[in-house]
């Protein structure tokens, strides 16, 4: 799949609609690729719960960037901020979220923070199978 297709990258300003292009550029993206579906929603969960957290917690807009590997799709959220992600215990009565990176540990095979002169990219490998090993 890496030879046959480039990876996409796009800025995802801050404002109204701003998740919902997310999760359409990355579902559109992979649909061009091939991907099945089941594997497709995957990757526009994670990359809703990125971009979200890009916008609420660094406060800057997001960079969201899909590079398919050997065996799935590398995604990648950059934000303009150094401040490293903190997982928090969610919290279901108060509705406030702490989802995010408990469910990127447990959907992605592997996924890693970081720091950059811009800020910090979040990576997940999502595989584009579920026979993928974990």
């Amino acid at each position: 799949m890496a030879d046959a297709v480039t990876g996409r990258s796009w800025r995802i300003a801050r404002g109204p609609g701003a998740f919902a292009h997310a999760r359409d550029l990355a579902r559109q993206t992979l649909e061009s690729w091939c991907w099945p579906r089941e594997r497709i929603e995957v990757v526009v969960l994670l990359v809703s719960e990125l971009v979200t957290n890009a916008h609420r917690h660094a406060g800057t807009d997001a960079w969201l960037h899909l590079n398919p590997t050997a065996d799935g799709v590398r995604l990648t959220v950059r934000d303009a901020s150094p401040e490293q992600p903190a997982q928090r215990t969610p919290d279901l009565e108060a509705d406030v979220g702490g989802f995010g990176l408990h469910i990127l540990d447990h959907l992605a095979t592997r996924w890693g923070v970081e720091t950059h002169t811009d800020g910090k990219h979040i990576w997940a490998h999502v595989p584009s199978s579920t026979a993928s090993p974990r």
